[in-house]
């Protein structure tokens, strides 16, 4: 009767198991999970046949059999987590968990110092507690711990709705998890039936929910399979640009001596031949435009995991640098930005892609205002876009401004705001800015916004200069993110 429950318990943590691995193939998160199910499935089919043994050899060797999978269990719910945060630090710790994991299940089976024996109990028989197993059991509270640590961490580094729903049954499956540990007690003589496997398989079971039904990891995937997919043929449509720019000189002059020579008709419109020379230039700078958007699109998959502690020092002269040269100017745009002198000392600590990427962002939406400004004041108007960088405070503050449009004072509350957009359907999604915010904050700083219809609009971004109060914190603490009220107004 009371093998029932660990019998019918192993059964469904094979099918858990089998049923992830099915559905999502071999990843870093279905992996540990299927380590979880199996060595949760071994360890009750394990009981599932000691609580009805009756012959004394035989449940001793099932006594240690079960509890040789018990020692691996806290170490994979852990290696699951920290995969889950991303957290790539935790590798040593993860190591040094199996590697004690390891060792016990040895002592295990050469000694009696982590189970020494079994004591009969009214649903049957039951490891006893030898000199070593509390070595275990503050192993599994450690990892509880920093399981739970690293979740809330994680949680609260992300803003996407999804990913913290995601996260919050994470913490709840930790939660059931950790109720097992009552089983321990029964180590030490308490006699009640070890219910704990029920906990088990209905966290478990939450997290395999969460693996299939919500995709932790299938965001990250789909933008890696995407992002190569389209790097791959856009690198090739820019060597073939390059090879057009390099013969397409010496094709049109032999195509000019033949018109010349009247070996063939000119057929080409006034102009054309003009343009066509700087045909591969234009093809090679909408290449690294759109590419520039796709990796834009990864990185943005991809904040909520980013660790911190790789973060290095780069000049935020050398960023503004590199977007002002990727990006894909139509002409004359070129011609309205100005770049104020800059200290070449000026630095933040952070990612320097993730800030040329802002950049992007910020010109492009400047050059839209600008056009926009120009067609309702034709004749009279002079767009240009400013941007400046200065240290204030232990922060590297770089100014972003411009004389277009300008926003609204109604709008402008919500110009963070993801999926809001003011340009018209097709010309623009609303993540831009949303993207702009999330990288500030993802580096420790903020983006706010002033602006005054038809006169200016200046973005501010302030960054965490290396070896400030300030940079020393977002590399000893996760930072929270901002979350600004509605209604509330981003100028300052």
């Amino acid at each position: 009767m009371y093998s029932i429950l660990p019998a019918f318990v192993s059964a469904l943590f094979l099918g858990f198991g089998v049923y992830v691995l099915l559905t999502e193939g071999l990843t870093r998160l279905s992996v540990p999970f299927a380590l979880m199910c199996a060595t949760t499935f071994f360890w009750q089919g394990t009981w599932a046949f000691l609580f009805q043994t009756s012959d004394p050899e035989l449940s001793g060797v099932l006594v240690k059999v079960g509890y040789f999978f018990i020692l691996f269990l806290p170490t994979t719910f852990y290696h699951f987590v920290t995969e889950v945060s991303a957290r790539r630090g935790e590798r040593p710790l993860l190591i040094a968990s199996y590697a004690l994991s390891v060792l016990l299940a040895v002592l295990l089976l050469a000694s009696d110092a982590v189970v020494d024996g079994y004591g009969t109990f009214f649903f049957g028989k039951y490891p006893k507690a030898g000199m070593l197993h509390p070595v275990h059991v503050a192993q599994t509270v450690l990892l509880a711990c920093r399981s739970a640590w690293l979740l809330f961490a994680a949680r609260r580094q992300t803003q996407a709705h999804d990913r913290r729903t995601l996260l919050d049954l994470c913490v709840l499956s930790l939660g059931l998890y950790a109720l097992a540990a009552t089983d321990y007690a029964v180590n030490y003589g308490f006699a009640f039936y070890p219910a704990g496997a029920v906990f088990i398989a209905i966290s478990l079971g939450i997290l395999a929910v969460t693996i299939v039904r919500y995709g932790l990891m299938r965001p990250y995937l789909i933008a890696a399979t995407v992002a190569h997919e389209v790097a791959t043929p856009l690198a090739a449509i820019g060597m073939h640009a390059e090879e057009i720019g390099n013969v397409l000189p010496e094709l049109m002059r032999g195509y000019q001596l033949a018109v010349q020579h009247q070996l063939c008709v000119d057929g080409l419109y006034p102009g054309q031949s003009e343009r066509l020379s700087s045909l591969a230039t234009s093809i090679r700078r909408q290449v690294d435009s759109t590419s520039t958007v796709v990796e834009m699109s990864l990185a943005s998959f991809t904040l909520d995991r980013l660790d911190r502690r790789s973060f290095e020092t780069y000049p935020v002269r050398s960023c503004v640098n590199a977007a002002l040269e990727r990006f894909p100017f139509r002409p004359g745009e070129r011609d309205m930005v100005e770049v104020a002198p800059m200290d070449a000392q000026l630095s933040f600590s952070g990612s320097d892609s993730l800030v040329v990427f802002v950049l992007f962002n910020l010109l492009k939406n400047a050059l839209f205002a600008i056009h926009a400004e120009s067609a309702e004041r034709p004749g009279d108007y002079a767009g240009r876009v400013e941007i400046s960088a200065t240290s204030e405070g232990g922060f590297c503050v770089l100014r972003f401004a411009d004389n277009g449009c300008g926003i609204p004072a109604d709008i402008l509350p919500r110009v963070f705001d993801p999926f809001y957009s003011t340009k018209s359907h097709g010309r623009g999604t609303g993540m831009g800015l949303t993207f702009c915010r999330r990288v500030a904050e993802a580096l420790g700083g903020t983006i706010t916004c002033e602006s005054q219809a038809h006169v200016h609009t200046t973005f501010t971004i302030r960054l965490p200069e290396p070896g400030t109060s300030a940079d020393r914190a977002l590399h000893d603490a996760p930072a929270k993110p901002r979350r600004w009220p509605a209604g509330q107004d981003f100028a300052g």
